[in-house]
C-alpha cells in the first residue's frame, strides 16, 4: 500500500466537511466519521483506483494522509497527489477570506461558525459538468438519484483490498456510445439525456478539451463551453466552482443562495438577482466561498444547529 502526506494550510475542519456531507450526500464517498476517514474511487491516468483520505489533527493543526493500493507508476503517484490536493482545496489560504468576512457583522457569524470549511471538489471535470447538467431545474435528492443511476448504468466498479465495491463515474467514451433513449428508462428527460451525451461526444471528438480549462480564465471557460447545447452560464459557473475550485463566482440566480442571504442577513424577503449582485460586490474576490458559507448556513438551519437552527428556514 502506498501512502502520501498532503500538506494542508490551516484552518481546515474535517468536522465541518462532515456536517456539509450530511445534507449533500455523495454515493461515491464512504465516510467513517469516527475514524476521520473518507474513501472513494478516483481515476488516475484513466485507471480507477480506491483512495483513502485520512484526516488528523484539529482545525488549526490539520493533517491529511492519502492511502491507496500499489500498482501506480511514479507519474501516476504525482498525479494522485495533485488530484487530492485540488479536490480537498488543501492549498487554499482562508486568511484573506476571514479578514473580509470580519468586516461584515452578518458574515462574521458565518466565519466563526464554519471556520475551516472548504469545498470538496469533483476532480473529474467531465463528471462535474455532467452532474451540473443533471442538476438543472431538479431538487438535490432527485439529481443525486439520477447521477447514481447513470454511474450504475454506464460506469464501472473497482474493489478495495477488503473486497468492497466502489462506483466509478463513466468516462466520456462510455457516455458518448449511448443514445438518449437508453437513459429514458432511468427517468432522464429526453433533452437532459441529449445534453449529457452531446457533451461526452464533444470531448471524444476533440471539439472540447477539458484539460485546457484549468489554464483559462473564468470568462474564457464560459465562452468556450456555453456554445454547447444545454450548457448556459449558470452551468459553467457551477463547473468553475465545484470542479475547478475558482474562488470568485457568484451564482446570483441560485435559490439556495437567495435563501441563505435572507436567513443570515435577516431580510423579510428573498433578494432578487440584482440585489445579490450588488451585495456580492463587497465579497470579491471570495464570492464562491461566501456563497459556500451561506449555503452551509441553510444546511445548519435544516439540521437544527445553533445559531441557525431556530431561524426561519423557508
Amino acid at each position: 500500500m502506498l501512502s502520501f502526506e498532503i500538506p494542508v494550510k490551516p484552518p481546515y475542519s474535517f468536522a465541518r466537511l462532515l456536517s456539509r456531507l450530511k445534507t449533500h450526500p455523495n454515493e461515491q464517498l464512504q465516510v467513517d466519521a469516527e475514524a476521520g476517514r473518507l474513501r472513494r474511487a478516483l481515476r488516475v491516468d484513466g485507471k480507477p483506483v480506491v483512495v483513502t483520505l485520512q484526516f488528523s489533527g484539529g482545525t488549526e493543526t490539520p493533517g491529511l494522509t492519502v492511502f491507496t493500493d500499489g500498482g501506480l507508476t511514479a507519474g501516476q503517484q504525482e498525479e494522485l497527489v495533485r488530484t487530492v490536493r485540488h479536490m480537498t482545496c488543501a492549498d487554499v489560504d482562508l486568511g484573506p477570506l476571514y479578514e473580509l468576512m470580519a468586516a461584515d457583522q452578518h458574515l462574521r457569524l458565518l466565519a466563526d461558525s464554519f471556520r475551516g470549511l472548504r469545498f470538496l471538489l469533483t476532480p473529474d471535470l467531465f463528471q462535474a459538468m455532467v452532474e451540473t447538467i443533471i442538476a438543472q431545474q431538479l431538487n438535490l435528492a432527485f439529481a443525486n438519484t439520477l447521477t447514481l443511476r447513470l454511474m450504475r448504468f454506464a460506469g464501472e466498479t473497482v474493489e478495495d483490498r477488503e473486497g468492497n465495491a466502489h462506483l466509478v463515474f463513466p468516462t466520456p467514451e462510455a457516455v458518448a456510445r449511448l443514445e438518449p433513449e437508453a437513459l429514458r428508462p432511468l427517468q432522464f428527460s429526453q433533452r437532459k439525456a441529449e445534453y449529457i451525451i452531446d457533451f461526452a461526444r464533444a470531448i471524444v471528438s476533440g471539439r472540447i478539451d477539458v484539460k485546457r480549462l484549468p489554464d483559462m480564465s473564468d470568462e474564457e471557460v464560459i465562452g468556450y463551453l456555453t456554445p454547447l447545447r444545454g450548457i448556459g452560464r449558470w452551468t459553467v459557473e457551477c463547473l468553475l466552482m465545484f470542479g475547478l475550485g475558482r474562488p470568485d463566482l457568484l451564482p446570483a440566480a441560485d435559490i439556495g443562495l437567495r435563501n441563505g442571504i435572507r436567513l443570515v442577513y435577516g431580510l423579510p424577503d428573498k433578494p432578487d438577482e440584482k440585489e445579490i449582485r450588488r451585495l456580492g460586490e463587497s465579497w470579491a474576490p471570495w464570492r464562491s466561498y461566501v456563497t459556500l458559507y451561506l449555503w452551509e448556513a441553510m444546511g445548519a438551519a435544516r439540521r437544527g444547529e445553533a445559531p441557525f437552527g431556530g431561524r426561519d428556514k423557508t
